[in-house]
């Protein structure tokens, strides 16, 4: 078996689908409909078959585009310095989760209230005073990281887990980044890193996603392998003229 038959062999099991749908020229999203969990799976197999994603990189658009990279990857000589097994894995190739400075209260809150995120966030398009946002950031919160790129230290994203019971053992997760990663894969890989940091960190038996409807096309695809839907609150959520639902959704610990 050539190396690239081995890599359509791989890439069509990873994102269960038929080898003869694997044409170069379709596109992974309008083409496949993979969404940005399925882009994830996609990034992190191509990390994984030493393909380096910095954040700066364009995100593969057709599946050519994914063979080529497998084609030219060239696995850095040597091997990397052993790494104490019980230090926090808080990076991946082209991002890492960094804690909270007064520098970043800014970036945040644009994050919170801009048109292009802020509705999707927490106060759902309306505009709190700087002051209040401050004031409420670590309201609940049991850990919250801003994402930086790698390259260069800028923040993308931010992720957090608030609302935590610890005698119950769970707690829920939000994140929300900058729209430029909107699709890529990047932000969903950032989203998975900080799962796995909480399962290892807090003696959790579960952590919830709450997702409102609007964002629900983005993550539907992890439905039944990354995280279970164990409730939909009918026409919860109000946003643009209508009532939306809501997705109680729980990831559980890796076995």
């Amino acid at each position: 078996m050539s190396a690239k038959t081995s890599s359509r062999a791989a890439l069509a099991a990873l994102l269960d689908v038929e080898e003869s749908t694997l044409d170069g020229n379709v596109s992974l999203r309008e083409g496949l409909g993979l969404d940005s969990l399925a882009m994830m799976r996609v990034l992190t197999w191509l990390e994984a078959s030493g393909v380096p994603m910095a954040a700066d990189r364009d995100p593969p658009v057709t599946v050519g585009d994914v063979f080529s990279l497998v084609d030219s990857a060239v696995l850095a000589p040597g091997r990397a310095a052993a790494q104490d097994p019980l230090m926090p894995v808080l990076e991946t190739g082209a991002l890492r989760l960094a804690p909270i400075t007064n520098d970043d209260i800014g970036f945040l809150y644009a994050l919170a209230v801009e048109p292009e995120t802020g509705f999707r966030w927490r106060y759902r398009g309306s505009v709190p005073s700087l002051e209040r946002f401050a004031a409420e950031l670590w309201n609940q919160v049991l850990l919250q990281f801003v994402v930086r790129r790698i390259e260069d230290g800028l923040p993308v994203g931010h992720v957090v887990a608030y609302g935590d019971e610890p005698s119950l053992r769970h707690t829920n997760v939000g994140a929300v980044f900058h729209p430029l990663c909107a699709g890529t894969g990047l932000a969903a890989q950032a989203v998975s890193l900080f799962v796995r940091h909480l399962f290892r960190t807090f003696p959790l038996n579960k952590i919830y996603l709450e997702v409102p409807g609007i964002n629900w096309p983005q993550l539907h695809s992890g439905q039944g392998t990354l995280f279970q839907v164990e409730g939909v609150l009918r026409d919860h959520d109000y946003y643009a003229g209508r009532c939306w639902d809501k997705y109680i959704c729980a990831i559980y610990p890796p076995e």
